[in-house]
Parts: C-alpha cells; structure tokens; sequence
C-alpha cells in the first residue's frame, strides 16, 4: 500500500508548491512511482512549472467525468529516474476557478468519496506516493485532501501572523483528524528552528528550517534543486522530511 502526503499552507505565499514539486522529485530518487497533484482550485500553478500539457483535469475526475488514469500524464525525463513521476492538474480557467469556488457542502462531501477513490485507484495501478499540493487555509477542497492524507505537511514562514494561523489550523483540523504532521519553516532568516521558536508553541513538530536564499526563487523556475543541487540546503530539508515521514508512517 502506497503513502499519501497533503502539502499545505496557512496561507498563501510561503513556497508551498515549490516544496511539493521538489518532495515530489526526491521520491523519484530513491526509485518509488510518484503521483502529484495540484488540488488548489482556486489559484492553480502546478500547470506552470516544466511539466507536460494536458487537457483533462483534476476537477472533472472529481465531477466523476474522467477516471484519474485518464487526467495524469508521466513525465518523461532522465530527472525522475530512477523512480516515475506522473502530474495532475486543476483546471486554470477563471471560469473554472469560480465554478470550483461556488461548490456547496453535498458537492464537497461527495468529491471526499472520489478523492478517496482516487486514492486507491492510484495504490492499486502502481503509485507508491500520493503527493497533493492543496490550496492555503481551509476551504472544503483542502480540508478534503488533509482527510485523504496519511501524512499533513504544513509549509510556512517566520511570521507572526502564518503562525498564529496555523496554530488553528493544527488544533482545528489535523487533531482533530488525527493527522501525523509536521510543519516546515520556510524562507527563514536563521537555517535553526530555534530562530524562530519564540513564535512557535515548543510542542509542535518542526521537521526542517529553510534559510531564506534568493536563489531558491530564482532557480526553481527552470530547475528541480532536489535533483540539480541535492546539497543545496534546500535539497537537504525535503529530503530530511521523506525520512521523517517515513520512520513516522512506518512506526504505526
């Protein structure tokens, strides 16, 4: 049975989907099948990055109008081995955006089923990690793929204000769940948790600090650091948090 893994945010702006792409890319190196999908409906990027076209998406498989088979597509590059990697998208569309953002709580109920579903669909075709890059806060869509995770990853920074939200977001929804989680300090001023440990309650699990390096946002437009630069520090935090979660997953 495969692991699934929801990549999320408090907010917007704090390098989530970066993080995913390159947790993505480092599973592919250890030699799994990878699926990723972007499940942020409402400000969908995934689509941007040097990944290949598609013309079917995530919000139709959840509509029950394609199987998940048919919305992903493999990435065919020297890069990924020696795992697989395939992508999903959302729809970019505005018109999709809003259609997506007026869903109402029987839809989002029912598109918990599906993405329950395409959970298994996936294990059963041959994916060993199911990464999911969901939209920031806490609208249905994202809650949904923080329900479907075996393992919630929260990316956020050194700033008062992600933090106090994400400590909601932690009591509120991942306890509540009971979610395995950890959370990563990104675009930190210090490359030490303990920089920023006045703004963080002491009993929450930081896997990794990032230290805030320009070239982190220059670079990840054109290249994967987990594979270009794997002693990048960046590098390093995702792949510390792939064996933080699995010596978590692996102890239950």
């Amino acid at each position: 049975m495969g692991i699934s893994i929801a990549v999320h945010s408090a907010k917007g702006g704090s390098g989530k989907t970066s993080f995913s792409i390159n947790l993505a890319f480092a599973y592919t190196s250890t030699g799994k099948s990878v699926c990723l999908l972007d499940a942020d409906f409402k400000a969908p990027s995934l689509f941007n990055y040097m990944f290949p076209d598609s013309d079917r998406w995530l919000n139709d498989v959840l509509e029950g109008k394609y199987d998940i088979m048919d919305a992903i597509v493999e990435v065919a590059d020297d890069t990924v081995a020696p795992g697989k990697l395939y992508v999903g998208y959302c729809n970019p569309d505005i018109d999709a955006v809003r259609e997506m953002s007026g869903k109402d709580r029987k839809w989002q109920s029912k598109a918990l089923q599906n993405i329950m579903g395409v959970k298994k669909k996936l294990f059963s075709s041959g994916i060993d990690v199911l990464i999911i890059d969901t939209g920031p806060g806490v609208d249905f869509t994202s809650v949904n793929a923080i329900a479907a995770a075996d393992y919630v990853i929260m990316v956020t920074k050194p700033a008062r204000s992600h933090h106090n939200y994400m400590e909601q977001i932690i009591d509120g929804i991942y306890i509540p769940l009971g979610k395995d989680y950890g959370v990563i300090m990104n675009k930190c001023h210090d490359n030490k948790p303990i920089a920023i440990a006045g703004l963080v309650d002491p009993d929450i699990p930081v896997v990794a600090s990032i230290p805030c390096l320009c070239d982190i946002a220059t670079r990840s437009d054109s290249e994967v650091l987990t594979v270009a630069d794997p002693e990048h520090p960046f590098s390093k935090a995702v792949f510390t948090v792939v064996r933080t979660i699995e010596d978590c997953l692996s102890n239950k």
